[in-house]
């Protein structure tokens, strides 16, 4: 090919000009393909100036072919010209024809290459001049065309086609990769105005190329004017973009500027939080590919400020709390975000924004912040304080679960002495459940405690804004606050009696959180901390549960305020005397204060708040034989005599009103409850309360009658006169509308038995006549229920007939006699006769 002469060169070129300029695109195009495949041939050095001297004389008909109304006439001629450019050395003649040919066809504000196809080949060949003619010495050809250039790479990126776009910033990473800063600043904004409009474009990929475009352009932008300040805000948002390689590209663009931009100490604050959220990034392969990255950066600001930094070195002590699974970072690492703590309060007024992802992105970031900065930003907690305490109680659990980890960072980094002072003046200020979480991470996390912390710690707890706070959440804080206090009273150093102040203190907050947490039925989990607290106190105290309420509750009890008003049942004062009760039970230490806000209770509160406390009492009632310890003296008088008197029988006289109706209702099964719990020990207050007994059975309430049938056995050791009125009146159940009570009436006259006393052996004589007709009547009605479809009443008849049988031998048979001459069911009442008879006379059917 060498050999060939000129004249055959021309005459060559003339026949492929004029067949390029004919009207026939097949003509065309295969003329077009010919070339390319002779010049593809053509791949030795020596074949260079025979190409040069055929592109010297089609390169115009080529150019022109560029505006060919026929597609495949332009893809022909393009591909064509990558050709010739690929083995041609650089000039910069075809540099300007071209790219001037090129914005002709790419560089216009309307769209005038309608193919998305031959558009991707024009950028192509624009990357393929970058890459060729970009390093040309001291020629500077790209001086004249830079203004071209750009136009180009403008529309380019902001072309329809993706791939389109992809390509223009590929070309324009290669353009800045070897421009030069001062011819190409005045382009930049321009450039970075149509790339922002791809940052947010549906393709990952294309978002990618952006990104990586604008990291390079901004190696040669104007840091003093306001398009770099443009630049972070608009990548900044892509740190939270869907697609981790997305991510990873926006950390790459900060390592970038961190290694490269002139001005970066300047940008330090606005450059970091894009290296940084990708070190705490959910995906491993963009922490992975960013830390080494990362450690590079901090090893080259070492060495930039190795002079301050290697003093720091020497007293750089090890963090004795540091966490177990967190890598300490280098010196240099630490140095550069060091410098840069004014970012803090950009980054904490986004963990209030709107939007939840910011909101988890600026907690992050602030994460990777403590662990750089360390105890250096202790002096800026006061700051962040009130932010990171508001996250903690974010409504999205993801966010508030990343604020509890920056919060327990802190408490391990920071320097304790100063920070703690700040944690507790934001308590005083603000009985908050966001200042609690955040106080009570801290706190748990952090190294340092004396007992002059602790004791303040218990009294501020004790406060009614937080001990008697409502809300379930804070509760469970200030019990898991208050087992802290625990663990860590064990490493201060304190007397015996110092701790056992603070041990009461813990006992009184603790048992007062339970308390209201029981009356607003939370959740278990809460109680089950808060009985882990009092256990702990228990064992530190060297003693039981039962003795440690003995002892301290009494403290508790006092701090039941403000019962004297018109109190609902679900106000705090009620709720808490509610839930003391129900967990404390009744103990004698306290009994008598306790009777006494009970007591204020009844005379000023509402009839639901009368009724809640009332109920509770019933209920610990039942405790009464395990909590009540006995009397050190004897000559002490009797607590349950105290309480039944004061609480108890007032209520059990009937009187008009609903209220009153609930409350005798509630007073007859405090007084059941006692008698089941003390069997015993209640025998000194019945004989009082009998007098009572016959309306509480007649009641027209059921629950009323229903206690009080219950408690009719436990009436004992009574004058036949005393039980007498009380004996009719539970037979007179027998009859009563509920089943139930029918049963447990049948049921307990069977076991009413008087103590026969007088002065005379008539007087005894009388008492034992009127007994024998009760207990006659008695047989007769239950002989009458035996004879019931009803399983129960029969069964519980059938029952109290045996006992009878048993006690009054003579009466039973007398009784059979008399039911049988009556009865229509002779032969079950003779079997059941039988079955029961101790003395064996038969029985005389009537014929």
């Amino acid at each position: 090919m060498s050999q060939i002469s000129k004249e055959e060169i021309e005459e060559k070129t003339k026949t492929a000009c004029k067949e390029l300029e004919s009207t026939d695109r097949a003509h065309k195009t295969k003329i077009l393909k010919e070339m390319l495949a002779w010049v593809e041939s053509c791949n030795d050095e020596g074949n260079t100036e025979l190409l040069a001297e055929y592109f010297d004389r089609l390169y115009l008909h080529l150019l022109k072919c560029y505006h060919d109304r026929f597609e495949s006439v332009r893809d022909g001629a393009v591909r064509l010209v990558d050709a010739y450019l690929e083995r041609l050395p650089p000039m910069d003649f075809n540099l300007l024809n071209v790219v001037s040919t090129l914005t002709e066809r790419m560089g216009q504000a309307e769209t005038v290459e309608p193919s998305e196809e031959i558009r991707l080949l024009y950028i192509g060949q624009l990357h393929l001049m970058v890459r060729k003619y970009a390093k040309m010495g001291n020629v500077g050809v790209f001086r004249e065309c830079y203004n071209l250039l750009v136009k180009v790479l403008n529309k380019a990126i902001r072309d329809e086609y993706p791939v389109v776009q992809r390509e223009a910033c590929t070309t324009l990473v290669a353009l800045c990769g070897v421009a030069e800063t001062a011819e190409l600043r005045p382009y930049t904004e321009q450039l970075a105005v149509a790339l922002y409009g791809m940052l947010n474009h549906k393709h990952a990929p294309a978002r990618i190329s952006a990104v990586e475009a604008l990291g390079r352009l901004s190696l040669h932008m104007d840091a003093s004017a306001e398009s770099m300040r443009r630049l972070f805000g608009e990548v900044s948002p892509l740190l939270m973009d869907r697609m981790p390689l997305v991510r990873r590209e926006v950390g790459l663009m900060g390592v970038l500027m961190l290694m490269d931009l002139l001005d970066r100490y300047s940008f330090f604050e606005r450059i970091l939080p894009l290296v940084l959220c990708c070190l705490k990034d959910d995906s491993p392969e963009v922490r992975s590919h960013i830390l080494p990255l990362w450690v590079k950066c901090g090893k080259q600001y070492y060495d930039e400020n190795e002079a301050e930094l290697s003093q720091q070195e020497i007293s750089d002590l090890p963090v004795d709390n540091y966490p177990k699974d967190v890598k300490r970072p280098t010196i240099g690492c630490r140095g550069l975000v060091q410098r840069s703590l004014r970012l803090l309060t950009l980054i904490t007024r986004e963990t209030t924004d709107w939007k939840d992802n910011v909101r988890l992105h600026s907690l992050k970031l602030l994460y990777q912040f403590v662990v750089h900065a360390e105890a250096a930003m202790t002096a800026k907690f006061y700051e962040i304080y009130p932010d990171v305490s508001h996250a903690c109680c974010d409504a999205v659990a993801e966010v508030s679960a990343e604020a509890a980890k920056v919060a327990d960072l802190m408490g391990r980094l920071l320097c304790y002495d100063a920070w703690i002072e700040h944690g507790f003046d934001g308590l005083q200020r603000n009985a908050r459940e966001s200042y609690m979480k955040c106080f009570y991470y801290m706190f748990t996390a952090s190294n340092g405690a004396s007992y002059e912390h602790l004791i303040r710690l218990g009294k501020l707890l004790r406060d009614t804004e937080y001990s008697h706070t409502l809300k379930p959440g804070f509760q469970l804080f200030i019990l898991k606050l208050l087992d802290t206090m625990l663990d860590k009273s064990l490493e201060v150093t304190a007397t015996q009696e110092e701790l056992q102040t603070l041990y009461e203190s813990v006992y009184v907050v603790g048992i007062k959180v339970m308390a209201l947490g029981y009356s607003l039925n939370s959740d278990n989990s809460d109680l089950n901390v808060g009985q882990r607290v009092l256990e702990r106190v228990a064992q530190f105290l060297d003693l039981t549960l039962d003795q440690l309420h003995e002892r301290c509750f009494h403290l508790a009890l006092a701090d039941v305020q403000n019962l004297d008003a018109a109190l609902e049942d679900n106000v705090e004062p009620v709720l808490l005397l509610d839930g003391l009760i129900n967990i404390g039970h009744l103990r004698r230490s306290y009994l008598k204060l306790l009777i006494e806000r009970v007591k204020i209770v009844f005379e000023y509160c509402s009839a639901n708040a009368q009724i809640r406390i009332f109920s509770s009492l019933s209920m610990a009632a039942l405790h009464w034989s395990s909590t009540m310890l006995p009397a050190e003296d004897k000559d002490t008088p009797s607590m349950l005599k105290t309480f039944v008197t004061d609480i108890v029988e007032p209520y059990l006289t009937w009187k008009a009103g609903a209220n009153a109706e609930s409350m005798r209702t509630l007073a007859m099964a405090t007084l059941c409850a006692l008698s089941q719990s003390a069997p015993e020990a209640v025998l000194e207050v019945l004989p009082s309360l009998v007098k009572h007994m016959p309306s509480l059975l007649e009641d027209r309430n059921s629950s009323t009658r229903n206690y009080a049938i219950k408690t009719v056995h436990y009436f004992r050791n009574l004058s036949v006169e005393e039980l007498k009125p009380l004996a009719y009146a539970t037979m007179q159940r027998m009859d009563d509308p509920s089943a139930g009570i029918r049963s447990m009436a049948a049921l307990a006259v069977s076991k009413l038995s008087p103590v026969f006393q007088g002065d005379s052996e008539e007087d005894i004589q009388h008492q034992h006549e009127v007994w024998d007709t009760f207990i006659k009547r008695s047989m007769d009605l239950l002989l009458l229920y035996h004879e019931s479809p009803e399983k129960d009443i029969k069964k519980a008849a059938e029952l109290s007939l045996e006992n009878l049988a048993i006690d009054h031998p003579e009466a039973w048979t007398e009784r059979c006699q008399h039911a049988l001459n009556m009865s229509h069911k002779q032969d079950e009442l003779l079997k059941l006769y039988e079955k029961l008879s101790i003395n064996k006379v038969p029985l005389q059917p009537k014929n």
